[in-house]
């Protein structure tokens, strides 16, 4: 039986509320429900750690039971990341194309466990990033552009018409399938190439290396080696990075559009929030695809909760109080937190109300 009361019971209540709002009819009420329970569960335990969710599971049920039943919600088939992300995407987009702003996407793939990558799209939030689609594969190597195209079309047809999008990814998708899509899809992209990739240039060839060697540092209309699909490249190699920056890119290069792929770095904080710096989700003892990828969606509900409570108001401030925020904590940190002690001061308080009661 759900529980209704207790400060995890009454936060799964609110995140229920707004996946009910959000999706509608789209998902089985049920499945929103359970979601809600977990993602509760995730912020009050700070965890991915299934075992660590029985202790605050707002269910009135034993050990066992709860047990079955989050195996039960991670691989039920009522739950599409997919469909639930849906609700979340389009609101994001917007928020962030205010003014005409172009949206930053990031994509990277990181290792959930030894043989478990998982490949995941995300859009820049302040300097760090929030998840949008994801898709965990078997794999020990680097997943391929098959897998990559499809999470990307899912994206194109879940952001509105109209919004400007700028694509930024490392090194190993700087391929010329990847570019491509970008192209047919009117993306705007940054994408990190390898210094031994081959391009044809003015009737010869030249590697993506031999851009640093050039006028200016960049070339205007490189072919991928044995195809028609040209690219723009910029070369910057600045004294306090080991390598280059060899970025294609789909405009004029500049130094300064080659510093825009920095903003990639954001997706970096991102996994470090489902890692060491966060749910520590390398620890699960999941090993199926699908209920990895749910595991992923209850914690990135949680982790869209966690940044929404941690957005601080607009007020004035100086620059170096906006600095000093900054680096203090990010507002997925500041956001946990608030949401812990909150919980910490509700679960004392009901405890101490029992206490009264049962005492006279």
């Amino acid at each position: 039986m759900r529980l209704k009361t207790g400060a995890v019971a009454g936060l799964a209540k609110v995140i229920e509320e707004d996946l009910m709002k959000r999706l509608q009819s789209q998902v089985d009420v049920r499945a929103l429900a359970n979601l809600a329970d977990c993602a509760a569960c995730a912020l009050t335990t700070r965890s991915s750690n299934s075992g660590e969710w029985k202790a605050v599971l707002p269910r009135d049920c034993t050990d066992k039971s709860m047990e079955y039943w989050i195996s039960h919600v991670l691989s039920s088939a009522l739950i599409d990341h997919h469909v639930i992300m849906s609700g979340f995407i389009s609101e994001v987009a917007e928020m962030l194309s205010q003014s005409k702003k172009t949206v930053i996407l990031m994509m990277d793939q990181s290792q959930i466990k030894d043989d478990l990558q998982c490949l995941m799209i995300s859009a820049r939030f302040g300097e760090r990033a929030i998840p949008i689609l994801w898709k965990v594969v078997k794999t020990k190597g680097n997943i391929g552009f098959e897998e990559q195209e499809e999470l990307l079309n899912k994206v194109k047809a879940m952001i509105p018409p109209g919004v400007e999008v700028l694509l930024s990814a490392d090194r190993f998708y700087g391929t010329k399938s990847f570019v491509e899509w970008c192209q047919k899809a009117g993306w705007h992209y940054r994408v990190r190439l390898k210094g031994n990739l081959i391009f044809q240039h003015e009737g010869g060839n030249i590697t993506a290396a031999d851009v640093g060697k050039m006028d200016g540092s960049r070339v205007i209309g490189a072919c991928f080696n044995g195809s028609d699909i040209s690219t723009n490249i910029g070369f910057l190699h600045e004294e306090s990075h080991p390598e280059p920056w060899i970025i294609a890119m789909d405009c004029k290069p500049s130094k300064y559009r080659v510093l825009d792929y920095g903003m990639r770095w954001g997706i970096e904080c991102l996994f470090s929030d489902f890692k060491s710096r966060g749910f520590a989700i390398t620890n699960t003892h999941l090993k199926h695809e699908k209920r990895i990828e749910n595991l992923i969606l209850i914690l990135t509900i949680a982790l869209y909760w966690a940044v929404s409570i941690g957005t601080t108001p607009k007020k004035q401030e100086t620059f170096s109080e906006k600095k000093q925020f900054r680096s203090k904590k990010s507002h997925f940190k500041h956001g946990l937190r608030y949401i812990t002690n909150t919980l910490f001061y509700l679960s004392f308080s009901h405890t101490l109300w029992m206490f009264l009661k049962l005492t006279g």
